[in-house]
């Protein structure tokens, strides 16, 4: 994965921003239910945003968020979803397991790829030495052009773990842009003022967020990536 702060980075935009961005998006959409006409403003504001180095800063924050709580979605998954498709006691597919086996022995000097019975007396040298076959192919598939499934679900797996690991901050933005966006229609409602559809629009926009939040973004939704990104990655040996 790259550690690049370059938002022109696609992995940036999409595993690192986006995220970001999803949380702010229900105060955004509280103060233009409150201020419709204040759209114009908004392009000031993002110029320079952008200008002093805002959109870096989110993209930090989601990436760190995501990294600090990703080891607890691989002890909640019995490990690394790459680390578990090299064990023998784990791989979904024995054959396709044997014949990665013996391709990572072949490409990847310096390593001892464990029988099954090394892997049952030892099971963390084991582990050790598939992650050491895991780094290497990290390394041998950066190029995006050439392995450009794996960089997909690379983005993908990004986008969602980190969008998870911004789960706490997301809940508290959605709940208070869901009150501010319902308070423009309370307000508009007592005062006996027609509310604009742009308020309901908001109101409605951040609602679902926070289902979302409650219900969707779960370790099992950022599981379905995970594996999918480590089921290319271990396949990507094949054209190495």
């Amino acid at each position: 994965m790259t550690d690049t702060l370059n938002i022109a980075n696609p992995y940036v935009r999409r595993a690192r921003l986006q995220p970001a961005m999803i949380v702010a998006l229900p105060i955004a959409l509280a103060t233009l239910a409150w201020k419709p006409t204040g759209i114009a403003g908004w392009s000031v504001f993002w110029s320079l945003f952008v200008w002093c180095g805002g959109t870096a800063l989110l993209a930090q924050v989601a990436r760190d968020r995501g990294k600090r709580k990703e080891p607890d979605l691989y002890r909640s998954w019995g490990g690394k979803p790459t680390t578990r498709f090299l064990r023998h006691r784990d791989a979904p597919n024995k054959t396709v397991l044997g014949r990665r086996h013996q391709k990572l022995q072949r490409i990847v000097t310096g390593i001892q790829i464990p029988t099954i019975e090394e892997e049952r007396e030892n099971p963390v040298k084991a582990d050790d030495a598939y992650d050491a076959c895991t780094a290497f192919l990290l390394e041998k598939t950066r190029d995006k052009k050439r392995f450009s499934l794996v960089f997909e679900e690379n983005c993908n797996y990004g986008f969602r773990r980190n969008l998870w690991g911004l789960k706490p901050l997301g809940i508290t933005t959605s709940v208070v842009g869901t009150a501010a966006a319902a308070a423009v229609i309370v307000f508009n409602h007592q005062s006996g003022i027609t509310t604009a559809p742009l308020a309901i629009i908001c109101a409605v926009i951040n609602i679902l967020l926070l289902i979302g939040w409650l219900v969707w973004f779960t370790p099992n939704w950022v599981r379905i990536p995970a594996e999918a990104y480590a089921e290319r990655l271990l396949a990507a040996c094949e054209n190495l």
